[in-house]
Protein backbone atom coordinates (compact mmCIF):
# COMPACT_ATOMS: atom_id res chain seq x y z
CA UNK A 1 0.00 0.00 0.00
CA UNK A 2 2.81 2.39 0.94
CA UNK A 3 4.60 1.66 -2.35
CA UNK A 4 1.41 2.48 -4.28
CA UNK A 5 1.06 5.81 -2.47
CA UNK A 6 4.70 6.66 -3.10
CA UNK A 7 4.25 5.84 -6.75
CA UNK A 8 1.34 8.26 -6.99
CA UNK A 9 3.32 11.19 -5.60
CA UNK A 10 5.27 11.89 -8.84
CA UNK A 11 1.98 11.77 -10.78
CA UNK A 12 0.39 14.24 -8.40
CA UNK A 13 3.36 16.55 -8.86
CA UNK A 14 3.11 16.25 -12.63
CA UNK A 15 -0.64 17.00 -12.54
CA UNK A 16 0.02 19.98 -10.27
CA UNK A 17 2.69 21.28 -12.66
CA UNK A 18 0.35 20.79 -15.60
CA UNK A 19 -2.40 22.80 -13.88
CA UNK A 20 0.03 25.59 -13.03
CA UNK A 21 1.37 25.60 -16.60
CA UNK A 22 -2.10 25.92 -18.14
CA UNK A 23 -1.80 29.68 -17.99
CA UNK A 24 1.15 32.05 -17.95
CA UNK A 25 1.66 35.57 -16.68
CA UNK A 26 1.27 38.13 -19.45
CA UNK A 27 4.36 39.97 -20.68
CA UNK A 28 4.78 43.61 -19.74
CA UNK A 29 1.86 45.58 -21.24
CA UNK A 30 0.47 42.27 -22.47
CA UNK A 31 -3.14 41.11 -22.30
CA UNK A 32 -4.19 38.13 -20.21
CA UNK A 33 -6.72 36.85 -22.73
CA UNK A 34 -10.08 35.15 -22.32
CA UNK A 35 -8.64 31.66 -22.78
CA UNK A 36 -6.21 32.25 -19.92
CA UNK A 37 -9.05 33.59 -17.77
CA UNK A 38 -11.00 30.42 -18.55
CA UNK A 39 -7.98 28.32 -17.55
CA UNK A 40 -7.92 29.90 -14.09
CA UNK A 41 -11.67 29.57 -13.63
CA UNK A 42 -11.65 25.96 -14.77
CA UNK A 43 -8.91 24.93 -12.35
CA UNK A 44 -8.14 25.31 -8.67
CA UNK A 45 -4.49 26.33 -8.68
CA UNK A 46 -4.83 28.13 -5.35
CA UNK A 47 -7.29 26.24 -3.15
CA UNK A 48 -8.31 27.33 0.33
CA UNK A 49 -5.69 26.35 2.91
CA UNK A 50 -6.68 28.21 6.06
CA UNK A 51 -9.31 29.66 8.31
CA UNK A 52 -8.87 33.22 9.55
CA UNK A 53 -9.64 35.59 12.41
CA UNK A 54 -11.11 39.09 11.97
CA UNK A 55 -10.14 41.99 14.22
CA UNK A 56 -11.30 45.62 14.15
CA UNK A 57 -9.12 48.25 15.81
CA UNK A 58 -9.75 51.93 16.51
CA UNK A 59 -6.87 54.39 16.80
CA UNK A 60 -7.50 57.86 18.20
CA UNK A 61 -5.12 60.63 17.20
CA UNK A 62 -4.95 64.39 16.77
CA UNK A 63 -4.20 66.23 13.53
CA UNK A 64 -4.23 69.97 12.88
CA UNK A 65 -5.97 70.53 16.21
CA UNK A 66 -8.86 68.10 15.59
CA UNK A 67 -9.55 64.60 16.88
CA UNK A 68 -9.75 61.66 14.50
CA UNK A 69 -10.30 57.91 14.79
CA UNK A 70 -8.58 55.61 12.32
CA UNK A 71 -10.19 52.21 11.72
CA UNK A 72 -8.28 49.15 10.55
CA UNK A 73 -9.73 45.69 9.88
CA UNK A 74 -7.23 42.80 9.94
CA UNK A 75 -7.79 39.27 8.71
CA UNK A 76 -5.19 36.89 10.15
CA UNK A 77 -5.02 33.36 8.71
CA UNK A 78 -4.54 30.36 10.96
CA UNK A 79 -1.98 28.92 8.53
CA UNK A 80 0.09 31.75 7.05
CA UNK A 81 1.30 31.55 3.45
CA UNK A 82 5.05 32.16 3.34
CA UNK A 83 7.31 33.83 0.80
CA UNK A 84 11.08 34.07 1.21
CA UNK A 85 10.61 32.71 4.72
CA UNK A 86 8.21 35.51 5.68
CA UNK A 87 4.43 35.72 6.10
CA UNK A 88 2.61 37.27 3.16
CA UNK A 89 0.72 40.44 4.09
CA UNK A 90 -1.42 42.59 1.78
CA UNK A 91 -2.35 46.08 2.93
CA UNK A 92 -5.43 47.36 1.09
CA UNK A 93 -6.51 51.00 0.87
CA UNK A 94 -10.19 51.35 0.06
CA UNK A 95 -11.77 52.89 -3.07
CA UNK A 96 -13.14 56.40 -3.20
CA UNK A 97 -16.74 55.82 -2.10
CA UNK A 98 -16.30 52.74 0.06
CA UNK A 99 -14.78 51.56 3.33
CA UNK A 100 -12.71 48.68 4.66
CA UNK A 101 -15.60 46.21 4.77
CA UNK A 102 -16.00 46.31 0.99
CA UNK A 103 -12.78 44.31 0.85
CA UNK A 104 -14.58 41.61 2.84
CA UNK A 105 -17.95 41.55 1.10
CA UNK A 106 -18.99 42.22 -2.49
CA UNK A 107 -22.25 43.93 -3.54
CA UNK A 108 -23.68 40.45 -4.20
CA UNK A 109 -23.05 39.69 -0.50
CA UNK A 110 -20.29 37.16 -1.13
CA UNK A 111 -16.67 36.96 -0.03
CA UNK A 112 -14.54 39.87 -1.14
CA UNK A 113 -10.85 39.79 -2.17
CA UNK A 114 -9.63 40.14 1.43
CA UNK A 115 -11.38 36.93 2.48
CA UNK A 116 -10.28 35.13 -0.71
CA UNK A 117 -6.65 35.92 0.19
CA UNK A 118 -7.05 35.17 3.90
CA UNK A 119 -8.44 31.71 3.09
CA UNK A 120 -5.22 31.11 1.18
CA UNK A 121 -2.99 32.14 4.06
CA UNK A 122 -2.45 35.83 3.26
CA UNK A 123 -2.86 38.33 6.09
CA UNK A 124 -5.04 41.21 4.88
CA UNK A 125 -4.93 44.66 6.48
CA UNK A 126 -7.94 46.72 5.31
CA UNK A 127 -7.55 50.48 5.74
CA UNK A 128 -10.43 52.93 5.93
CA UNK A 129 -9.68 56.64 5.48
CA UNK A 130 -10.79 58.78 8.40
CA UNK A 131 -14.42 59.85 8.04
CA UNK A 132 -15.61 56.73 6.23
CA UNK A 133 -16.55 54.50 9.16
CA UNK A 134 -20.00 54.87 10.72
CA UNK A 135 -19.35 54.59 14.46
CA UNK A 136 -23.12 54.50 15.12
CA UNK A 137 -23.63 51.24 13.23
CA UNK A 138 -24.69 48.14 15.10
CA UNK A 139 -22.24 45.35 15.90
CA UNK A 140 -19.18 47.41 14.93
CA UNK A 141 -20.00 46.83 11.28
CA UNK A 142 -19.22 50.41 10.21
CA UNK A 143 -22.22 50.20 7.86
CA UNK A 144 -23.96 53.37 6.69
CA UNK A 145 -27.15 51.53 5.76
CA UNK A 146 -29.23 53.19 8.50
CA UNK A 147 -28.17 56.75 7.61
CA UNK A 148 -30.07 58.25 4.64
CA UNK A 149 -27.75 58.79 1.68
CA UNK A 150 -28.73 62.45 1.35
CA UNK A 151 -27.59 63.28 4.91
CA UNK A 152 -24.28 61.41 4.97
CA UNK A 153 -21.24 63.43 5.92
CA UNK A 154 -17.88 62.11 7.21
CA UNK A 155 -17.83 60.91 10.83
CA UNK A 156 -14.27 61.59 11.91
CA UNK A 157 -14.07 60.28 15.44
CA UNK A 158 -15.83 57.78 17.65
CA UNK A 159 -16.49 60.37 20.38
CA UNK A 160 -19.15 62.10 18.24
CA UNK A 161 -22.53 61.84 19.96
CA UNK A 162 -24.86 61.67 16.94
CA UNK A 163 -24.80 61.59 13.13
CA UNK A 164 -24.74 64.89 11.26
CA UNK A 165 -28.03 66.42 10.16
CA UNK A 166 -29.05 68.84 7.42
CA UNK A 167 -28.37 71.65 9.92
CA UNK A 168 -24.63 70.96 9.62
CA UNK A 169 -24.24 71.27 5.85
CA UNK A 170 -25.70 72.79 2.72
CA UNK A 171 -26.07 71.75 -0.90
CA UNK A 172 -24.50 74.33 -3.16
CA UNK A 173 -24.46 72.71 -6.56
CA UNK A 174 -25.86 69.98 -8.72
CA UNK A 175 -24.61 69.64 -12.27
CA UNK A 176 -27.67 67.84 -13.54
CA UNK A 177 -25.34 65.53 -15.45
CA UNK A 178 -24.93 61.80 -14.83
CA UNK A 179 -22.03 60.91 -12.54
CA UNK A 180 -18.70 59.83 -13.95
CA UNK A 181 -15.60 58.49 -12.21
CA UNK A 182 -14.30 62.01 -11.51
CA UNK A 183 -17.52 63.96 -11.08
CA UNK A 184 -20.83 63.88 -9.22
CA UNK A 185 -24.24 65.43 -9.55
CA UNK A 186 -24.67 66.18 -5.83
CA UNK A 187 -22.22 68.17 -3.67
CA UNK A 188 -22.51 68.97 0.03
CA UNK A 189 -20.48 71.55 1.96
CA UNK A 190 -20.13 72.02 5.73
CA UNK A 191 -21.53 75.27 7.08
CA UNK A 192 -18.87 77.87 7.81
CA UNK A 193 -17.65 77.85 11.39
CA UNK A 194 -19.39 74.60 12.29
CA UNK A 195 -17.67 71.68 14.03
CA UNK A 196 -18.08 69.73 10.79
CA UNK A 197 -16.33 72.55 8.91
CA UNK A 198 -13.36 72.46 11.29
CA UNK A 199 -13.05 68.70 11.02
CA UNK A 200 -13.34 68.57 7.23
CA UNK A 201 -10.74 71.33 6.97
CA UNK A 202 -8.35 69.33 9.15
CA UNK A 203 -8.90 66.13 7.13
CA UNK A 204 -5.91 66.92 4.93
CA UNK A 205 -3.68 64.51 3.00
CA UNK A 206 -1.33 64.70 6.00
CA UNK A 207 -4.17 63.50 8.23
CA UNK A 208 -5.11 60.62 5.93
CA UNK A 209 -1.50 59.44 5.76
CA UNK A 210 -1.06 59.75 9.52
CA UNK A 211 -4.08 57.49 10.05
CA UNK A 212 -2.83 54.97 7.51
CA UNK A 213 0.63 54.89 9.07
CA UNK A 214 -0.75 54.33 12.56
CA UNK A 215 -3.04 51.57 11.30
CA UNK A 216 -0.25 49.64 9.59
CA UNK A 217 2.07 50.03 12.56
CA UNK A 218 -0.64 48.59 14.79
CA UNK A 219 -1.60 45.72 12.48
CA UNK A 220 2.00 44.89 11.53
CA UNK A 221 4.21 46.12 14.43
CA UNK A 222 8.00 46.32 13.95
CA UNK A 223 8.53 42.87 15.49
CA UNK A 224 6.16 41.37 12.88
CA UNK A 225 7.31 43.59 10.01
CA UNK A 226 10.68 41.85 9.92
CA UNK A 227 8.85 38.53 9.56
CA UNK A 228 6.40 39.80 6.91
CA UNK A 229 6.57 40.18 3.15
CA UNK A 230 4.25 43.19 2.87
CA UNK A 231 2.62 44.35 -0.35
CA UNK A 232 0.42 47.44 -0.83
CA UNK A 233 -2.76 47.41 -2.90
CA UNK A 234 -4.52 50.72 -3.34
CA UNK A 235 -7.90 49.96 -4.89
CA UNK A 236 -8.96 52.86 -7.10
CA UNK A 237 -8.28 56.12 -5.19
CA UNK A 238 -6.47 54.15 -2.49
CA UNK A 239 -3.34 54.09 -4.63
CA UNK A 240 -2.93 57.84 -4.41
CA UNK A 241 -2.25 57.47 -0.67
CA UNK A 242 -0.23 54.27 -0.58
CA UNK A 243 2.39 55.58 -3.01
CA UNK A 244 3.40 58.53 -0.80
CA UNK A 245 3.03 56.37 2.31
CA UNK A 246 6.12 54.42 1.23
CA UNK A 247 8.14 57.31 2.66
CA UNK A 248 7.06 56.40 6.21
CA UNK A 249 6.13 52.69 6.00
CA UNK A 250 8.05 51.05 3.19
CA UNK A 251 6.44 47.95 1.61
CA UNK A 252 8.16 45.12 -0.22
CA UNK A 253 6.16 45.86 -3.36
CA UNK A 254 3.04 47.38 -4.87
CA UNK A 255 0.27 45.09 -6.08
CA UNK A 256 -2.25 46.61 -8.39
CA UNK A 257 -5.77 46.27 -9.62
CA UNK A 258 -7.70 49.33 -10.76
CA UNK A 259 -5.16 51.40 -8.85
CA UNK A 260 -4.95 55.17 -9.11
CA UNK A 261 -1.55 56.78 -9.15
CA UNK A 262 0.07 59.79 -7.54
CA UNK A 263 -1.51 63.22 -7.91
CA UNK A 264 1.35 64.27 -10.16
CA UNK A 265 0.74 61.30 -12.48
CA UNK A 266 -2.99 62.08 -12.52
CA UNK A 267 -2.55 65.69 -13.53
CA UNK A 268 -0.01 64.71 -16.19
CA UNK A 269 -2.38 62.28 -17.88
CA UNK A 270 -5.10 64.97 -17.82
CA UNK A 271 -2.70 67.40 -19.47
CA UNK A 272 -1.93 64.82 -22.17
CA UNK A 273 -5.62 64.91 -23.08
CA UNK A 274 -5.52 68.72 -23.31
CA UNK A 275 -6.91 69.53 -19.84
CA UNK A 276 -4.63 72.00 -18.05
CA UNK A 277 -7.26 73.25 -15.60
CA UNK A 278 -7.18 70.35 -13.14
CA UNK A 279 -4.59 71.90 -10.76
CA UNK A 280 -6.89 74.87 -10.19
CA UNK A 281 -10.09 72.95 -9.53
CA UNK A 282 -11.61 73.94 -6.17
CA UNK A 283 -12.18 70.65 -4.39
CA UNK A 284 -11.53 71.56 -0.76
CA UNK A 285 -14.27 71.47 1.88
CA UNK A 286 -16.75 69.60 -0.23
CA UNK A 287 -18.35 66.18 -0.32
CA UNK A 288 -19.29 64.41 -3.52
CA UNK A 289 -22.23 62.06 -3.19
CA UNK A 290 -21.63 58.85 -5.12
CA UNK A 291 -25.25 57.89 -5.61
CA UNK A 292 -27.13 55.43 -7.77
CA UNK A 293 -26.10 57.21 -10.99
CA UNK A 294 -22.45 56.68 -10.04
CA UNK A 295 -23.11 53.02 -9.25
CA UNK A 296 -24.75 52.65 -12.64
CA UNK A 297 -21.59 54.02 -14.28
CA UNK A 298 -19.67 50.98 -13.00
CA UNK A 299 -22.40 48.40 -13.65
CA UNK A 300 -23.24 49.05 -17.30
CA UNK A 301 -24.60 46.01 -19.08
CA UNK A 302 -26.08 44.57 -15.90
CA UNK A 303 -29.79 43.87 -15.78
CA UNK A 304 -31.74 46.38 -13.71
CA UNK A 305 -32.99 43.89 -11.13
CA UNK A 306 -29.46 42.76 -10.29
CA UNK A 307 -28.18 46.34 -10.26
CA UNK A 308 -30.87 47.38 -7.77
CA UNK A 309 -30.11 44.41 -5.54
CA UNK A 310 -26.39 45.17 -5.59
CA UNK A 311 -27.06 48.87 -4.98
CA UNK A 312 -28.99 48.01 -1.83
CA UNK A 313 -25.93 46.15 -0.56
CA UNK A 314 -23.57 48.92 -1.71
CA UNK A 315 -25.42 51.37 0.56
CA UNK A 316 -23.52 49.82 3.48
CA UNK A 317 -20.53 51.81 2.24
CA UNK A 318 -20.33 55.58 2.74
CA UNK A 319 -21.02 56.32 -0.95
CA UNK A 320 -19.24 59.65 -0.84
CA UNK A 321 -15.87 61.19 -1.55
CA UNK A 322 -14.41 64.01 0.48
CA UNK A 323 -10.98 65.58 0.96
CA UNK A 324 -9.07 62.86 -0.89
CA UNK A 325 -9.81 64.41 -4.29
CA UNK A 326 -7.34 67.26 -3.85
CA UNK A 327 -4.10 65.29 -3.34
CA UNK A 328 -5.20 62.50 -5.67
CA UNK A 329 -5.72 64.96 -8.54
CA UNK A 330 -2.97 67.41 -7.58
CA UNK A 331 -5.53 70.20 -7.19
CA UNK A 332 -2.97 72.83 -6.19
CA UNK A 333 -5.65 75.50 -5.79
CA UNK A 334 -7.60 73.37 -3.32
CA UNK A 335 -4.50 72.28 -1.39
CA UNK A 336 -3.32 75.88 -1.13
CA UNK A 337 -6.75 76.96 0.11
CA UNK A 338 -6.74 74.21 2.76
CA UNK A 339 -3.29 75.21 3.98
CA UNK A 340 -4.11 78.91 4.11
CA UNK A 341 -7.45 78.43 5.88
CA UNK A 342 -5.79 76.23 8.47
CA UNK A 343 -2.89 78.65 8.89
CA UNK A 344 -5.24 81.56 9.55
CA UNK A 345 -7.45 79.55 11.91
CA UNK A 346 -7.11 79.74 15.68
CA UNK A 347 -7.19 75.94 16.01
CA UNK A 348 -3.92 75.05 14.25
CA UNK A 349 -1.37 73.87 16.88
CA UNK A 350 2.01 75.54 17.25
CA UNK A 351 3.74 72.32 16.17
CA UNK A 352 2.18 72.69 12.71
CA UNK A 353 3.61 76.22 12.48
CA UNK A 354 7.20 75.29 13.30
CA UNK A 355 8.45 75.58 9.70
CA UNK A 356 6.44 78.67 8.84
CA UNK A 357 3.78 78.96 6.16
CA UNK A 358 6.11 77.91 3.31
CA UNK A 359 7.01 74.73 5.18
CA UNK A 360 3.37 74.02 5.98
CA UNK A 361 2.40 74.54 2.34
CA UNK A 362 5.18 72.21 1.22
CA UNK A 363 3.94 69.50 3.60
CA UNK A 364 0.43 69.85 2.16
CA UNK A 365 1.63 69.35 -1.42
CA UNK A 366 4.12 66.55 -0.78
CA UNK A 367 1.61 63.63 -0.73
CA UNK A 368 0.77 64.39 -4.37
CA UNK A 369 4.27 63.25 -5.34
CA UNK A 370 5.57 59.66 -5.51
CA UNK A 371 7.84 58.80 -2.58
CA UNK A 372 11.57 58.61 -3.22
CA UNK A 373 11.58 55.39 -1.15
CA UNK A 374 9.99 53.63 -4.14
CA UNK A 375 13.42 53.34 -5.79
CA UNK A 376 13.93 49.90 -4.22
CA UNK A 377 10.39 48.63 -4.87
CA UNK A 378 8.74 46.73 -7.74
CA UNK A 379 5.38 48.02 -8.95
CA UNK A 380 2.71 45.85 -10.59
CA UNK A 381 -0.11 47.74 -12.31
CA UNK A 382 -2.92 45.38 -13.38
CA UNK A 383 -6.19 46.56 -14.92
CA UNK A 384 -9.08 45.31 -16.98
CA UNK A 385 -9.22 46.28 -20.64
CA UNK A 386 -12.73 47.63 -19.95
CA UNK A 387 -11.81 49.59 -16.81
CA UNK A 388 -14.25 52.52 -16.67
CA UNK A 389 -12.16 54.77 -14.40
CA UNK A 390 -8.55 53.90 -15.31
CA UNK A 391 -8.48 52.60 -18.91
CA UNK A 392 -5.26 51.35 -20.55
CA UNK A 393 -4.23 54.74 -21.95
CA UNK A 394 -4.50 56.23 -18.46
CA UNK A 395 -2.37 53.43 -17.02
CA UNK A 396 0.28 54.10 -19.65
CA UNK A 397 0.29 57.84 -18.91
CA UNK A 398 0.62 57.19 -15.16
CA UNK A 399 3.53 54.89 -15.89
CA UNK A 400 5.46 57.64 -17.67
CA UNK A 401 5.57 59.60 -14.41
CA UNK A 402 5.90 56.75 -11.92
CA UNK A 403 8.30 54.29 -13.56
CA UNK A 404 11.44 56.39 -13.00
CA UNK A 405 10.76 56.24 -9.25
CA UNK A 406 10.41 52.45 -9.05
CA UNK A 407 13.03 49.67 -9.13
CA UNK A 408 10.97 47.99 -11.81
CA UNK A 409 7.49 48.63 -13.21
CA UNK A 410 5.20 46.18 -14.98
CA UNK A 411 1.76 46.57 -16.52
CA UNK A 412 -0.73 43.80 -17.23
CA UNK A 413 -4.25 43.86 -18.61
CA UNK A 414 -7.03 41.30 -18.21
CA UNK A 415 -9.28 41.00 -21.24
CA UNK A 416 -12.85 42.31 -20.81
CA UNK A 417 -12.51 42.90 -17.05
CA UNK A 418 -13.91 46.07 -15.45
CA UNK A 419 -12.74 48.42 -12.70
CA UNK A 420 -14.18 46.69 -9.65
CA UNK A 421 -13.80 43.12 -8.43
CA UNK A 422 -17.53 42.66 -7.93
CA UNK A 423 -17.84 38.94 -8.69
CA UNK A 424 -16.34 35.71 -7.39
CA UNK A 425 -14.89 34.92 -10.81
CA UNK A 426 -13.09 38.26 -11.09
CA UNK A 427 -11.68 37.87 -7.56
CA UNK A 428 -10.42 34.36 -8.34
CA UNK A 429 -8.71 35.48 -11.53
CA UNK A 430 -7.00 38.54 -10.08
CA UNK A 431 -6.13 36.79 -6.82
CA UNK A 432 -4.56 33.90 -8.74
CA UNK A 433 -2.57 36.35 -10.88
CA UNK A 434 -1.29 38.12 -7.77
CA UNK A 435 -0.13 34.89 -6.13
CA UNK A 436 1.59 33.77 -9.35
CA UNK A 437 3.40 37.13 -9.65
CA UNK A 438 4.56 36.78 -6.04
CA UNK A 439 5.74 33.21 -6.60
CA UNK A 440 7.57 34.26 -9.76
CA UNK A 441 9.88 36.43 -7.66
CA UNK A 442 8.80 39.67 -9.31
CA UNK A 443 8.68 41.54 -5.99
CA UNK A 444 11.83 39.94 -4.56
CA UNK A 445 14.80 42.24 -3.97
CA UNK A 446 17.65 41.78 -6.44
CA UNK A 447 20.31 39.29 -5.41
CA UNK A 448 23.50 40.89 -4.21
Amino acid sequence: MLRRLLALIPLALIWGDAAAASWQLPPDKGIFDSSSVAAILGANDYPETSGYRKKIDYIDFDSHGQKFTQVVVTLTPDRPRMHMGRKLVVVGAEPGSEYAMDFLQTPEDKDGPAIWLAKRGVTFVALTRVGRWNFFAKDESGSWKDIPLETRMPIFNRAQSAPWTSADFEIKSGTGKPAQSGDSDVYRYPKDGSVLYQQMLAATPITYLTGYRKAIELAVPPSERRKSFMLYWGMSTGGAFLYPLAKDVKPDGFLGWGTSSSGMAYVYRKAKSGDFKTPYTQTSLRLRERGFDDFGFYTKGMDEQTRLRWWDSALKGPRFKSGEDAPMQFNVGALSEIALRLWMSDTLPAADRRNGLPGFMREMLEPSYPAAAMKDIAVLDLNGTLDEAIPPKTVDAHREVMEPYARTYRVGRVQDFHHYLFTQESIKVVGSLWLRYIESGYFDPPKK
